[in-house]
């Protein structure tokens, strides 16, 4: 059997099925197992899969970005547990970067430190901090991206110029192997020009977003202080994902 049957075999049976083993595919297609993990490295890095020890998994790849208004009510719950965990990795008097998100969002109610400043690009998270806080907050500007509710562009990007952040605060659609992924190449610049003038970087995403790709990557999980995520990832998928860098799911104690 060639080598481009095989891989078609390959993500044919992962259409069926999210994972399968190294040893179970050999034994499918007849060949041994050293044959089928070269297959799987070559498919991996053509984004096609996503390798995990002894197996693979199926990629899940987003056909567009929900809306603000769609992702709203999505896993609640696991967006609170992340907003507790934010709160203990931020110290009194941070100056703090929020980009846009509703994981974001559901999360501010829970953090509570003294003297913060805050700077962001989402809408969302400004109306909220300027109704419900006494924190001093900054509004980038720029283009305003409706579907998103935030502010992207040049004009945004060129506030960070003279700003010393203490903590950066970045949301995702989707993150597979080392890659921090979002719908497109605006609302990722904006991220990662936040992330270059800030002292901590920290991306959060509840763990329905792990092992799902969107079209663009605007950092690598290897570059990151955090990933922050909630307690609902299974220990596998957690192994795998913090031997790229370091997955928090719980509470630091300070």
């Amino acid at each position: 059997m060639l080598k481009f049957e095989r891989h078609k075999i390959i993500l044919e049976k992962l259409g069926d099925i999210d994972t399968l083993t190294i040893a179970e595919l050999a034994q499918e297609l007849n060949v041994s197992e050293m044959t089928i993990r070269r297959d799987v490295n070559e498919l991996a890095d053509q984004n096609k899969l996503i390798r995990l020890y002894g197996g693979v998994q199926k990629l899940n790849i987003k056909e567009r970005e929900l809306t603000t208004e769609e992702k709203m009510n999505l896993h609640i719950e696991n967006k609170e547990q992340i907003g507790r965990i934010m709160n203990t990795v931020v110290n009194e008097n941070d100056v703090v970067y929020l980009g846009a998100g509703t994981t974001i969002l559901y999360a501010l109610p829970f953090i509570n430190k003294k003297n913060l400043t805050f700077i962001t690009n989402s809408l969302l998270a400004f109306n909220y901090l300027i109704n419900n806080t006494t924190y001093r907050v900054q509004l980038t500007g720029g283009e305003y991206l409706k579907s998103t509710e935030e502010f992207v562009g040049e004009h945004a990007e060129r506030i960070f110029s003279n700003l010393n952040i203490d903590i950066a605060f970045a949301a995702t659609n989707g993150i597979y192997n080392n890659n921090i992924t979002t719908s497109n190449a605006l609302e990722g610049s904006i991220q990662r020009c936040a992330f270059e003038h800030s002292k901590k970087k920290i991306v959060v995403a509840d763990s329905t977003k792990f092992n799902v790709s969107d079209v663009y990557t605007f950092y690598k999980l290897s570059d990151l202080d955090y990933v922050i995520t909630d307690d609902k990832m299974n220990d596998s998928t957690f192994k795998y994902f913090d031997s790229y860098g370091n997955i928090l799911n719980k509470e630091l104690v300070q």
